[in-house]
């Protein structure tokens, strides 16, 4: 545990080189300074990702957990969505989400296996005066095995297993294993809320666990950090799950649609407009291609040119707006006859090239206030957006 000098080092020198007072150990007899370092790296990085748990008299996980925890705003999302008498997270980890679970049920369950995050728990929790959070340490499949309770809500955060770094994401190299225990969980809870990374084929994972009567994809500003699934034994055939697309610390709405609204949208093509738009990536990571466009009263570019375009700006789009000062062709005489001081930042969507053969080829330099597409219009011509972001969506 960590002592008063422990704490006292850990405020007085969270902005420091941590290298260097590892090096000058020496001076500070009476710190754990290996410890106390590996808990500034920690808490820097849960000032930005949890701001409610900056305290120092928490004590933080190693790095990695800090990193494996859902942030304030995901945890906030995700827990605001269900309230009840009682919920267990079978993924304890670091806490935080259960201490979020906590505000919204009466009583919590929280089950972790690894002996020093339950001790770091348990001390957090009742800094944290957390009362109705029961602490664990146990495998949570083996406590599916044991409880006779039942629960209003089941939460898994599974983790990816450590010796399969490098091979393709699935479910079932992930621990726990969702598809082993998914009987056991659904007689245990009527409710269980599954989160995956984003790299994760959503439909794939449909197919693989069954019973999933709801999807959340989840950003954050811009940024797709996670997708839930809501499994329950009374469930809609797959193309009639609900799917959810939520946009936090962006401002703009989310929406939702099913994948047969999906199949079935029939979006019009057109040439490039006074606007484009890049959609959100949880629109993308649910596969929105055409229901975007529909929803928004977008124009698509090309089938399978993700940018859309309108005449006239449409306020609260998720996702980034573009004004376009020229559609020219992929020619570099061309774009730097537009293009002040020969600099902007490329992108390519539906392209041949890939954004280091274009910048090569166009003789550009990355940055500034220009961004330059390239893309295949509707006709599969190849040709290039000149483009200025456009900051205010909501008028």
């Amino acid at each position: 545990m960590l002592t008063p000098a422990d704490r006292q080092f850990i405020q007085d020198h969270l902005q420091d080189d941590l290298h260097r007072l590892l090096l000058s150990a020496s001076r500070y007899p009476d710190v754990q300074v290996p410890v106390a370092v590996a808990q500034i790296e920690a808490f820097r990085k849960i000032r930005e990702k949890v701001p409610s748990w900056f305290r120092f008299d928490l004590i933080m996980p190693p790095v990695r957990s800090v990193e494996q925890a859902s942030s304030e705003e995901t945890a906030r999302f995700k827990t605001g969505l269900f309230s009840g008498n009682s919920m267990a997270d079978l993924t304890g980890g670091m806490g935080i989400d259960s201490w979020f679970f906590s505000r919204q049920f009466n009583q919590v369950v929280y089950v972790e296996q690894q002996p020093q995050l339950v001790e770091n728990a348990r001390h957090n929790f009742d800094v944290l005066e957390a009362r109705n959070i029961n602490v664990l340490a146990a495998d949570s499949a083996f406590f599916l095995k044991q409880t006779d309770l039942h629960f209003d809500l089941i939460y898994l955060d599974p983790g990816r297993r450590h010796e399969l770094k490098g091979k393709v994401f699935q479910l079932a190299d992930c621990a726990p294993n969702i598809l082993e225990i998914k009987t056991e969980l659904l007689n245990t809870s009527d409710r269980v809320l599954l989160k995956t990374a984003p790299m994760l084929d959503i439909f794939q994972a449909v197919e693989q666990i069954g019973l999933v009567s709801r999807i959340w994809v989840v950003s954050v500003a811009g940024e797709c950090k996670e997708v839930l699934y809501l499994l329950e034994k009374k469930a809609p055939a797959t193309d009639e799950i609900p799917i959810e697309v939520v946009c936090l610390g962006g401002g703009a709405p989310g929406f939702q649609f099913t994948r047969a609204e999906e199949q079935a949208a029939q979006p019009a093509f057109s040439m490039p407009q006074q606007f484009v738009y890049e959609p959100d990536a949880a629109v993308l990571k649910a596969g929105a291609f055409k229901s975007f466009a529909m929803r928004f009263g977008l124009a698509k570019l090309h089938p399978n040119t993700h940018l859309y375009t309108s005449q006239t700006l449409v306020p609260n789009v998720p996702g980034r707006a573009f004004h376009v000062e020229a559609v020219l062709k992929y020619d570099r005489k061309a774009l730097h006859e537009v293009l002040p001081d020969g600099q902007a930042n490329l992108a390519t969507r539906n392209f041949p090239d890939s954004v280091v053969q274009m910048r090569k080829k166009l003789g550009v330099r990355d940055g500034g206030d220009y961004y330059v597409f390239g893309v295949t219009d509707y006709t599969d011509r190849k040709i290039l957006l000149l483009c200025r972001r456009v900051l205010d969506k909501t008028t």
